[in-house]
């Protein structure tokens, strides 16, 4: 379809000249013989206007607000018609929106250049706003799909830790905007065990949530295969150790079938003795505090989930005094940055945790956020930061 033309010039044989060149090179010219109809036809959208300013002599700014005005409506770009006697500069002063000028009588080439040039300069602004609409329609969908992605792991998160009467519970979840993969969980899995464990997706974003809600299914004792196996005779279930799991896991999330892999702490506490066994696959070890102030790392285990090969995992197992505590923690502690880029660092939160061990246990998370943003000062999160603290307190 080709582009039409509108040209504003006053009744002559230039005008017929002008028509006559534009068709030979493609275009529909139409004319307006008056500046009422010129503006009444820029309601049809034409792609450029050829303006006569002799047409426009003793009109006031009204006119020319209005012609820009239906300019900029219709979509047009406006060239003024300079004949003899006329220079461009002054009618640009009166109007600085016009797209160029073409000299009278006209030559063809020069014409069909300026012609095509602002038709040129049209379409790429018409692709732009369409590139421009088409992005920030992906990023409004973008922002739904993270808000979702952040839902799903925000109900994924525990609602109730559970009541033992040997054993306190408390944790600190600190989502950034990215949605990354931190999952937790403490669930007693019979009379005797307690499950806890906290893991982290690579990378952010929907897809790591997403792998995050199947690694939290996969560890569901209710799914019957991997936590807490079912069996056809008394007890009719069977608590695999911390390797098992994880080699388990690591069988079912392999690499090449999600593009992800992960890290995680597991750990399986008898809630009458105090005896720990854990496996710590690729996570950032767990840390013991002792009530008498030493510190132990709970480093036993083995490679990522995702990246390892199966049954290549250890366990290991500490022994709870009452008063000893135990804190599971992803990454995003350690590796938080401020604005001078330098870490919060393992031994800043190991000296945290010792300023504060005289204090509960919830308080003693508050008190590893509050310095975390102290140091901080505002810098915003580059990855979730979790904090799951968990005291023996004895029989």
């Amino acid at each position: 379809m080709s582009e039409k033309i509108l040209i504003a010039q006053a009744p002559g044989a230039e005008r017929q000249t002008l028509r006559g060149l534009l068709r030979e090179q493609g275009y529909f010219a139409v004319i307006a013989g008056s500046l009422d109809a010129a503006l009444r036809m820029l309601a049809e959208n034409p792609a450029v206007l050829l303006l006569d300013p002799d047409l426009a002599d003793g009109a006031g700014p009204q006119f020319w607000s209005a012609l820009e005005d239906g300019c900029r409506q219709s979509e047009t770009a406006c060239l003024a018609l300079i004949g003899a006697g006329r220079t461009a500069g002054a009618l640009h002063e009166r109007a600085p929106w016009l797209a160029g000028s073409v000299r009278l009588p006209a030559d063809p080439a020069d014409l069909a250049v300026r012609v095509r040039d602002v038709l040129t300069i049209r379409r790429l602004g018409h692709e732009l706003a369409l590139a421009h609409n088409m992005l920030s329609k992906k990023q409004r969908e973008f922002g739904e799909s993270l808000r979702a992605a952040a839902q799903i792991q925000k109900n994924l998160l525990p609602r109730h830790l559970p009541k033992v009467e040997t054993l306190n519970f408390a944790y600190r979840f600190m989502p950034c905007e990215a949605v990354g993969g931190d999952l937790f969980n403490v669930l007693r899995l019979d009379e005797d065990t307690v499950m806890a464990y906290l893991f982290d997706v690579s990378g952010h974003g929907v897809s790591a949530a997403m792998v995050g809600v199947s690694v939290h299914q996969s560890l569901s004792p209710h799914s019957g295969h991997i936590v807490k196996q079912r069996l056809d005779q008394p007890p009719y279930y069977r608590i695999p150790g911390p390797a098992q799991v994880m080699a388990a896991l690591e069988a079912e999330f392999p690499f090449e079938r999600f593009d992800k892999f992960f890290t995680i702490a597991y750990l399986l506490i008898d809630i009458h003795s105090g005896r720990v066994r854990y496996c710590n696959a690729g996570h950032p070890p767990s840390l013991l505090l002792r009530a008498d102030g030493s510190v132990e790392t709970l480093d036993q285990g083995g490679g990522l989930i995702g990246l390892s090969e199966v049954g290549a995992f250890n366990e290991s197992e500490v022994r709870l005094n009452p008063g000893d505590r135990i804190f599971l923690h992803s990454d995003g502690i350690v590796e938080y940055t401020n604005s001078m880029r330098e870490f919060f660092g393992e031994e800043r939160f190991l000296r945290k945790l010792g300023e504060f061990k005289r204090h509960e246990l919830g308080k003693v998370c508050d008190k590893v956020i509050e310095a975390l943003r102290t140091f901080g000062r505002g810098a915003p999160l580059a990855d979730d930061i979790t904090l799951l603290g968990i005291e023996y307190r004895g029989r």
